[in-house]
């Protein structure tokens, strides 16, 4: 469970830092899926949201990639869209991270 808090964090921190190059409209990045099927799965998808099975194995490294708008699921509240490269320096960790379509057409 330690492991998954400290995914969440890692996830949080990489928005933080990757937040503003994510808004920018000529993003070069492809999404998580695309860039890296070994990583991350498609559970569901339909025009609101896009659910996102997500696995790392102890030591495993991702490929820079991009998230829209999301949530992690067992997050208190959400983020907006970011570019990052994961690595796992922890154990073992399996979450959700769910992406929001659309988003600035539901804000009001």
């Amino acid at each position: 469970m330690r492991s998954i808090y400290l995914v969440v964090i890692g996830f949080f921190v990489g928005i933080g830092s990757a937040v503003l190059m994510a808004q920018r409209g000529d993003v070069p990045f492809p999404d998580a899926v695309t860039a890296d099927p070994a990583h991350y799965s498609v559970s569901f998808e339909n025009e609101l949201v896009r659910i996102l099975r997500v696995s790392y194995r102890a030591g495993d490294k991702s490929i820079m990639h991009r998230h829209p708008a999301s949530v992690p699921a067992g997050a208190l509240g959400c983020g907006d869209g970011n570019v990052h490269l994961p690595e796992n320096i922890a154990s073992d960790a399996d979450f959700v991270i769910i992406e929001f379509k659309g988003r600035d057409k539901f804000r009001n």
